[in-house]
């Protein structure tokens, strides 16, 4: 992780501690020391400064988030804190839009929009080798 970074995202562990983004998120921010990526229903996914990913459930256990999770937490944060964009997979030229939500990172659920897991909710994927 590059320097700049560690300080971006302890910037931004500071500002949401000091409650700029509401009372929950700054419980959560205070509690472990980290940057609220997205609140689940049971548990909070959460950026360390060193770039760690994890969930942290409301009965006190914590675990790394592992893929394809792991990315779609990113993509969560960054939609809230542009600054993380940088921590996510850059998209190369053989990579294809993600036909399981168009290239949006979003499938149909009901009425709504759920993230894609097929393409970490990034909206491409790696094309097919041969």
């Amino acid at each position: 992780m590059q320097p700049a970074m560690t300080a971006t995202i302890r910037a931004l562990i500071t500002q949401v501690t000091q409650g700029l983004f509401g009372d929950a998120f700054a419980q959560i921010a205070q509690r472990h020391d980290a940057l609220p990526l997205a609140e689940g229903w049971f548990a909070w996914a959460l950026l360390t400064e060193n770039g760690e990913v994890f969930e942290a459930a409301e009965d006190g256990t914590v675990s790394a988030a592992e893929e394809p999770l792991r990315t779609m937490f990113l993509v969560a944060g960054s939609e809230r804190f542009p600054e993380l964009s940088a921590l996510l997979p850059v998209r190369s030229a053989t990579c294809t839009d993600c036909a399981t939500c168009e290239g949006t990172g979003r499938m149909k659920f009901g009425t709504g929009k759920v993230r894609c897991g097929h393409c970490r909710s990034l909206g491409w994927v790696e094309a097919s080798p041969g």
